[in-house]
């Protein structure tokens, strides 16, 4: 089994030898996927799809919100608890080191659940599998690890949480993919989820399981420069020699006002070649966040959406700032 260990930029807590190698390990064994064959529309195609422009009405500061939960997640739960009273439970629940926290109004009957992504050593190697197993009783093929940490959360957030109330979901990197596995759990349990939200979020399905999760209410934000939500490769194919994909439409963030969306067919096609644009300059920065916030801020007054072919033109290559969330 190969293990690819994606994750959230480097915590203040890893070694930043160690989280170097990683981020080598990770650019060349997608160079040597992307190298073993591409998939996917052809260039005329591509061209013509990505300079389509859907017009969508995004509210940014909307998702703005769901961007500090899922930065908060990255703290301790006193700091959870004091920026947000209404939380219920904070725990990572048995083996997965992987922290989530669970909010309730009984006003307003709504709950938030959010996931963290990674934050030391041992996530790494829970992140990302790349092993499909698709025993489960829906029979939708999914990341093997994501999906054992997803169903240890809903097992135990299951005794708080309250049926009938409107339910939302958030998650970044590794959280973002648990996150949308959570989801489908909830779904199941007949909880009613009104949306999921995933910042850098790489892809945890095939191809056959995105056929089969239509019925998610999720929306995936990206960083324009962020490397992770390209990975796995859609080069790279799994033991049912299905490529990866990802699930719903993604909102991809450029620099200032500018932003491009991308319904969720057009997501999977055009990002076939984006890794390699991706891996010209990508900067782990670019993957936590505090870049995410910052990229969300720039939209809440006069964003402008554009097609996907105009996105090179609003794209910041200079350095970023040392933040390590």
């Amino acid at each position: 089994m190969l293990t690819s260990r994606l994750g959230a930029g480097r915590p203040a807590q890893v070694e930043p030898r160690v989280w170097n190698s990683f981020c080598r390990l990770a650019v060349t064994i997608a160079c040597l996927l992307i190298l073993t064959g591409c998939v996917g529309a052809s260039s005329s195609e591509l061209k013509a799809l990505g300079s389509t422009l859907t017009p969508t009405k995004v509210d940014f500061q909307e998702l703005y919100g769901y961007a500090e939960r899922a930065e908060t997640a990255y703290g301790t739960e006193a700091a959870i608890r004091s920026k947000y009273p209404k939380t219920v439970r904070v725990n990572s629940p048995g083996n997965t080191q992987v922290q989530y926290f669970l909010e309730q109004d009984d006003k307003a009957q709504t709950q938030y659940l959010t996931v963290r992504g990674t934050a030391d050593k041992k996530n790494w190697a829970e992140d990302l599998q790349i092993k499909i197993r698709s025993d489960r009783t829906t029979n939708i093929p999914v990341d093997s690890g994501f999906d054992s940490v997803a169903q240890a959360i809903y097992n135990d957030a299951k005794p708080y949480l309250k049926p009938g109330y409107k339910t939302y979901v958030a998650g970044h990197s590794l959280g973002g993919s648990v996150a949308a596995l959570l989801s489908v759990y909830l779904i199941e349990g007949g909880y009613s989820v009104q949306r999921v939200v995933t910042f850098g979020q790489p892809k945890f399905t095939t191809a056959a399981g995105v056929q089969r999760l239509g019925f998610l209410p999720i929306t995936r934000v990206v960083d324009e420069n962020d490397m992770v939500p390209m990975l796995p490769p859609v080069s790279f194919r799994n033991i049912g020699n299905e490529p990866y994909e990802h699930v719903g439409p993604e909102i991809v963030l450029l620099d200032g006002p500018r932003y491009v969306y991308l319904p969720s067919h057009d997501a999977s096609r055009l990002s076939v070649g984006e890794l390699w644009r991706s891996m010209s300059f990508a900067d782990t920065a670019d993957h936590r966040m505090a870049e995410y916030l910052k990229r969300l801020a720039s939209k809440f007054t006069g964003a402008t959406e554009v097609t996907y072919n105009q996105r090179e033109q609003y794209v910041s290559l200079g350095p970023k700032a040392p933040s390590l969330n």
